[in-house]
């Protein structure tokens, strides 16, 4: 875990250091032209893969159908054309191969990802791209249109990518070729077997976007100033004002990075790390300019849920976290922040095994974590919006169930988060 962490950090950095680089020897660049947004829909196309089932007490083989996986990324362009973040939603799957009674769904979403572009896009060009992805995939074997089987979650996947972007002003047109090694299923059959199911490790995209500034101000004299800063710099440099309350809302989704020791024992049918729904982030505090730092209480009610061959779990969660976050520097309008946080959560704990419900209502518990993200500030503490992202670890979360440990050890994940300084507002009109 801790090395995947680490090289999707390194990742970002060199990406951010090979974007310093490049505009240090490209004088004209504005911090206004920094970053664009853009909306991106596609297809991924899978190949046929071998499934498995049981037939007469034997397990047997059968060849799932190719399918298109449709898309929906939400991204944006930073460092002036040298590097792209992104997330992606999964819409749908369609069967190249109709009438079959065989079929699977395989969900695949992006939590972040990163693609690097060693020349910069431009309008009427096609530019190479490399890239890695942090993701979560959903699978599932559908036998005879029954929807009774196991739904299995991975959790923590790098993908790898390389492909073209060719730009025709707004539009642009990508095709891609992503790897992914972790490819391997221990899939339950029924209730006591398991098979390994191998889903294709190469996979293939096609996706056209449309890009726009969402950064520039109509405000002349904030253009000049704001292009006037360096392009390294704290947060509050040339800060007018000592601080701000807040409110932040975004969807997030979180995901447990630890297998349960009760559902390997009792439950090996089922998911033994599970995944919320999505829900919203819901943030007041309050930005110390000066400092370099905010404080903020966060609410967050995620709801996870497991199932298969007719049992199921589900865990609410209602937490409350403060934390306090340090800006680290802002880049042309990127700022990242790291952090401590503790959250008061309160758990329920439903199960359903063989039609008998049971439920455990948990005290409330403080948990400890760490926060990392960023702040995207053309403006830097001018900005009345803010668009901003939030990643919390909680390395020790955990309960019992039936003298079993659970492990809920989670990694939360905000991903766009809306932030509205009311006072900045206020006195921008003055």
């Amino acid at each position: 875990m801790f090395k995947k962490i680490a090289f999707s950090l390194f990742i970002s950095c060199t990406a951010h250091l090979y974007a310093q680089d490049s505009i240090s020897r490209n004088t004209n660049r504005q911090r206004l032209d920094f970053a664009k947004m853009y909306f991106e829909f596609g297809g991924t196309y899978v190949s046929s893969f071998k499934g498995k089932q049981i037939q007469d007490n034997t397990i047997t083989t059968f060849n799932h159908p190719a399918t298109v996986n449709q898309y929906l990324t939400w991204g944006g362009f930073h460092f002036w054309g040298h590097a792209e973040f992104f997330v992606v939603v999964p819409l749908g799957q369609l069967n190249l191969k109709k009438n079959t009674v065989e079929t699977y769904e395989l969900d695949q979403s992006v939590v972040t990802g990163l693609r690097i572009y060693p020349w910069a896009m431009q309008d009427k060009k096609a530019r190479p791209f490399v890239g890695v992805n942090w993701g979560a995939v959903d699978f599932k074997q559908i036998i005879n249109s029954d929807e009774n089987s196991t739904v299995l979650t991975k959790d923590f996947l790098l993908n790898f990518e390389a492909g073209l972007l060719y730009n025709y002003k707004s539009f642009g047109l990508r095709l891609g070729v992503n790897y992914n090694a972790d490819n391997k299923w221990d899939y339950p059959l029924d209730k006591e077997k398991k098979a390994e199911i191998k889903t294709p490790e190469i996979t293939a995209s096609l996706g056209l976007l449309y890009a726009f500034d969402s950064t520039k101000d109509t405000n002349k004299e904030n253009i000049d100033r704001w292009n006037s800063y360096p392009e390294f710099s704290k947060l509050s440099y040339k800060a007018r004002r000592k601080g701000a309350f807040f409110i932040g809302i975004g969807p997030s989704f979180s995901f447990s990075l630890s297998k349960s020791d009760y559902n390997q024992m009792k439950l090996p049918y089922l998911n033994d790390k599970i995944a919320s729904k999505n829900y919203f982030d819901i943030a007041l505090g309050y930005h110390f300019t000066k400092a370099n730092l905010f404080t903020a209480l966060s609410f967050r009610n995620p709801k996870f849920e497991t199932e298969g061959y007719g049992s199921s779990q589900t865990i609410k969660k209602t937490a409350l976290a403060l934390e306090v976050n340090k800006f680290l520097m802002d880049y042309s309008g990127f700022a990242p922040f790291v952090g401590l946080n503790i959250s008061y959560d309160k758990l329920r704990y439903e199960q359903e095994i063989e039609g008998v419900k049971s439920a455990i209502k948990f005290k409330g518990k403080f948990e400890p974590g760490l926060t990392f993200g960023w702040d995207i500030v053309p403006g830097k503490t001018d900005e009345v919006l803010v668009l901003r992202t939030n990643l919390r670890w909680y390395p020790l979360s955990e309960f019992d169930v039936n003298g079993q440990k659970f492990s809920f050890r989670q990694l939360e994940y905000n991903l766009i988060q809306l932030v509205f300084y009311p006072e900045r507002m206020k006195k921008s009109k003055m």
